[in-house]
């Protein structure tokens, strides 16, 4: 009720142009993620180091790090902007300095804040998502050498089976 009041039926839809663009964020995670990891497999495979899988270590605070930190670098200005649209803006204020819509948001942001009013807060989100991307990264490479080696093991009674 006290959205519909504030904003009418639009109300219900602030947010949602940056919130559907912010999609991209775990796409652009796993895009640098993966250029990152065969890159570091490409030159583990050279003549100075033997071939060899990448340990959950560099994968956690490496690769997994960089990666979502590249990430939340490119869309934190869309989640502030997002944030900004979906909290209440009082009534009683000055009409002129409430948003009416993403692009007024993002112009009014860059005329009263400048362009380090998108990045506002923007410590706290890193040590946050940095920390949980790292870890999901870590699980998720572990994950699948482990599920490589149930497959390889399987194979190996499947074959040792059919031969007897």
């Amino acid at each position: 009720r006290e959205v519909y009041r504030e904003s009418g039926i639009s109300g219900f839809w602030k947010g949602l142009i940056p919130t559907l663009i912010m999609v991209c964020n775990p796409s652009i995670q796993f895009m640098i993620y993966e250029t990152l990891s065969k890159r570091l497999k490409s030159k583990r495979s050279g003549k100075r180091f033997p071939k060899k899988n990448i340990t959950a270590m560099e994968v956690v605070f490496l690769i997994g790090a960089m990666a979502k930190l590249g990430a939340t670098l490119v869309t934190y200005p869309l989640l502030v902007v997002k944030s900004r649209l979906q909290a209440k803006q009082e009534i009683g204020r000055n009409a002129a300095s409430r948003y009416t819509g993403t692009l007024d948001a993002i112009l009014k942001m860059i005329r009263y804040e400048g362009l380090h009013g998108f990045y506002k807060g923007m410590g706290t989100k890193i040590v946050q998502s940095v920390l949980a991307a790292s870890v999901l990264f870590m699980v998720k490479e572990e994950l699948v050498k482990f599920v490589v080696l149930l497959v390889a093991r399987s194979r190996t009674l499947l074959l040792t089976r059919s031969n007897k």
